[in-house]
């Protein structure tokens, strides 16, 4: 019986922004940047600027060239995020097994209120109906037996979908899919296995162990599972999952640089977003971590423990230029950069007087960041640098080894 509900935001920063300025309501959108002012990508792509063919991850510039009439407007991180905190709490007093694995998506395990709101069908019209009654926003719901089919069955009817595979719709419904529509399989797995003559989930599914474990091995039996909906995970709910470890940032940059205050820039940017989602979670960190991959991906992290537990931004941005200028190889172009915190305590109300000053003032910026934009409020080092958006700060679940991480759809 199809009892793991799966949710999808359809094209969810994209339907936000709409939400704000109606005037963009069936016009392209892409979400990310202002092409030829940042150096970012599309985070997100109304329906109609998927048409052209724009998608997540696509670099603004290109964009605007497959779009020159596409309306580009920049992230607004605060916003989106609690949004998405309302969307986990419509859920959540549906279902009690509810687990977000990203800003826009959550899985639901409904077999245990399945009588109560009269079926699985029943669930998922109340939730859209709930979602868009009280924040005028569309999703698609997929129900199916297992996360990977009900993930799938979200992706049959997009947008405003809502879809129900039971083990007798597979066959017909799954089989035919090409391979790359499985969660997990990306372009080197679908060249691998169109290379052995398996181009359908059904013959994904048909083909035998042996075949798939000597060209893929163990994964090659794994995603033969996943399809036949042998091989599943759980829903965890967020009170069963384990506290973050650590909270950081990194960033790829378009292209790879040596100049040193522009590094710098980056850098401090990083530090402000992590710093941010610190406050966001009333956690304070006491070691230090950065990461320096080079041109040539080799890659170097160093770490250093501040003198007391903290989330204070110029105690962070110290330790992290310091950290920097004992491992940064003068004049090696730079492909990316991270900047974490780890050794984390939660902050409780007794706390709070230590942190006081610093808190009211960083709660005044991340105000207006979560009004204006993140590149509203900048420090003078990372001026000229357009910041992202924070990707997350609740503890959503690790993805899974067959899902894919992906920002928006």
């Amino acid at each position: 019986m199809p009892h793991i509900l799966h949710i999808d935001m359809d094209a969810f920063f994209a339907q936000v922004e709409m939400l704000r300025d109606p005037k963009l309501l069936g016009k392209p959108v892409c979400v990310g940047g202002i092409p030829g002012q940042d150096r970012s990508v599309v985070t997100a792509a109304s329906y109609e600027a998927r048409k052209y063919g724009i998608h997540a991850g696509m670099a603004l510039m290109q964009a605007k060239r497959l779009c020159p009439n596409a309306i580009f407007v920049r992230s607004r991180g605060g916003v989106y995020m609690e949004i998405s905190r309302r969307v986990v709490g419509i859920l959540e007093e549906i279902c009690d097994q509810v687990e977000p694995s990203s800003i826009d998506e959550s899985y639901l395990d409904i077999g245990n209120v399945l009588n109560y709101w009269g079926g699985a069908e029943k669930i998922g019209q109340r939730i859209k109906e709930r979602i868009l009654q009280e924040l005028n926003l569309t999703c698609s719901v997929g129900i199916a037996p297992t996360r990977t089919l009900a993930k799938m069955a979200t992706n049959l009817q997009k947008p405003d979908g809502l879809t129900i595979l039971t083990t007798e719709d597979i066959p017909e419904k799954i089989h035919p899919l090409p391979v790359e529509k499985v969660p997990g399989i990306g372009k080197s797995t679908k060249k691998t296995l169109n290379d052995m003559g398996v181009k359908t989930i059904g013959q994904l599914v048909n083909a035998s162990e042996e075949f798939l474990f000597k060209r893929l091995g163990m994964h090659g039996k794994h995603l033969r599972e996943i399809v036949s909906g042998k091989l599943d995970w759980e829903v965890t709910p967020e009170e069963g999952r384990p506290a973050d470890k650590s909270i950081g940032n990194s960033r790829t940059f378009k292209k790879d640089t040596s100049d040193p205050e522009e590094l710098k820039g980056y850098l401090l940017s990083l530090v402000q977003m992590v710093a941010r989602r610190m406050r966001a979670t009333k956690m304070a960190g006491k070691v230090v971590t950065i990461t320096i991959r080079y041109g040539d991906f080799n890659t170097v992290t160093h770490q250093r423990s501040s003198n007391r537990q903290t989330q204070d931004e110029t105690e962070i941005s110290r330790i992290a230029w310091q950290l920097f200028g004992e491992q940064y190889i003068t004049g090696m172009p730079v492909r990316l950069l991270g900047v974490s915190v780890s050794r984390l305590t939660k902050i409780d109300e007794g706390q709070m007087d230590i942190f006081d000053r610093e808190s009211q003032l960083f709660s005044a910026v991340d105000e207006l960041k979560d009004r204006f934009g993140e590149g509203i409020i900048q420090r003078s080092a990372s001026l000229g640098v357009r910041v992202r958006n924070p990707k997350r700060m609740p503890n959503f679940a690790k993805p899974k080894r067959n899902e894919q991480k992906r920002s928006t759809s």
